[in-house]
């Protein structure tokens, strides 16, 4: 081991984070994208940039996970922890109560899914500006930005990239090297942002500098503002991604390893025994509670199209089918619309559809807030297959 370089023992340590086992005759060789099987190479490779906690700041990030970990048309490279520090510490100095960088949920899924998924935290301070690469930060705060270059450094073919929380990661990434990013970047899944209005949505809010940074880069962009000109809890609206459903709806019938997990994750155990965990949680009072919530979703719909699925009416009701199997289902239709769009130094962002190129792609869908039951309906159908 005194022979390896920082750089490996850093490839090395993050893949232990993950779960990795690893022998030494491959450590000199070992990285972060490298532990996958050969029918990996034909799937979409996905790097998942999440603001994931321990306790959870809003529990709809762990079923964004739980959903990129079920849609097997994803190759997942990695998952970068977009962390901010007020939510680490309790208030008053903090936002509310203390958490930690969601490793956990991650070491946790990877165990129930049988795959090694790598995990690394970014900075936990805004970006200083549009272009702050973050190298004055804290090493620990620098994995997961070194973490996105290597996976696109060492693809074969170009990268999908869902950001559902800030853009940090991916702008300060950008910002080191902006010729790999435009080179290896199939997309952007970008849930930030709104289609109208004057307020600052959430995701804006947490690094407006990235945010701005972000879309003047010049990076494909396919945009799935969680907030349109309303707010972002318009059910109805056809630019709206967001949905909501009861717990008892979502969760039904779900298997005990999973259960189990929503259990541990949802209410932010400490128990230190992580695994054994999953195998006694997801019964009982606690569970019983969890069923009496609600859940808010907006990101679901930008990861099911990524993966090439659309939403079916089918003789089992309405599911995530792939799009090549769909022929002969009633769909709840929804697109991505061509647009140009240009963002200020407020990080609001103007836009409008044009039939050219473009610059993005927009989200729009079917109105109607009967989206919401088929949404709820096929997603607790993707959920069941997650850990089997």
């Amino acid at each position: 081991m005194e022979n390896l370089t920082r750089r490996q023992l850093i490839k090395v340590g993050g893949a232990a984070v993950a779960g990795l086992a690893i022998g030494p005759k491959v450590l000199p060789k070992t990285k972060f994208f490298s532990n996958r099987r050969e029918h990996d190479k034909a799937k979409i490779p996905l790097i998942h940039i999440t603001d994931l906690y321990h306790p959870p700041q809003d529990p709809d990030d762990l079923l964004d996970l739980a959903t990129v970990m079920a849609l097997e048309e994803f190759d997942l490279k990695g998952v970068a922890l977009d962390i901010t520090r007020k939510f680490l510490v309790t208030a008053p100095a903090g936002f509310d109560i203390p958490r930690d960088p969601g490793f956990v949920p991650v070491t946790q899924l990877s165990y129930l899914t049988g795959r090694a998924v790598p995990v690394a935290m970014g900075p936990d301070e805004p970006l200083k500006n549009p272009r702050d690469t973050a190298a004055d930060r804290p090493r620990r705060e620098d994995a997961a930005i070194s973490m996105v270059l290597e996976i696109l450094e060492n693809s074969a073919q170009q990268v999908v990239i869902s950001s559902v929380g800030s853009a940090r990661i991916l702008a300060a990434a950008y910002n080191r090297n902006p010729d790999l990013l435009r080179e290896k970047t199939a997309y952007v899944v970008l849930n930030a942002g709104s289609t109208g209005g004057p307020k600052q949505e959430w995701n804006v809010g947490l690094d407006p500098a990235a945010y701005i940074g972000l879309w003047r880069s010049g990076l494909p962009i396919r945009w799935y503002p969680p907030a349109t000109e309303s707010g972002a809890f318009d059910a109805a609206n056809e630019r709206g991604t967001y949905w909501k459903v009861s717990h008892a709806e979502l969760f039904k019938d779900l298997p005990d390893l999973m259960r189990a997990w929503i259990t541990f994750t949802f209410t932010g155990n400490w128990r230190g025994d992580i695994i054994r965990a999953l195998s006694e949680l997801g019964d009982g009072s606690v569970w019983q509670d969890l069923l009496k919530g609600e859940r808010n979703m907006w990101s679901t719909a930008s990861l099911v199209m990524a993966a090439g699925r659309v939403l079916a009416r089918t003789p089992a009701g309405w599911r995530f089918v792939p799009e090549s199997e769909a022929a002969t289902y009633e769909l709840w239709p929804w697109r991505l619309d061509r647009i140009e769009a240009g963002v200020n130094d407020e990080g609001l962002v103007r836009w409008k559809q044009v039939t050219g190129q473009g610059n993005a792609m927009l989200f729009g869908r079917r109105g109607g807030a009967a989206y919401g039951s088929a949404m709820a309906e096929a997603f607790n159908a993707l959920l069941k297959k997650v850990a089997v």
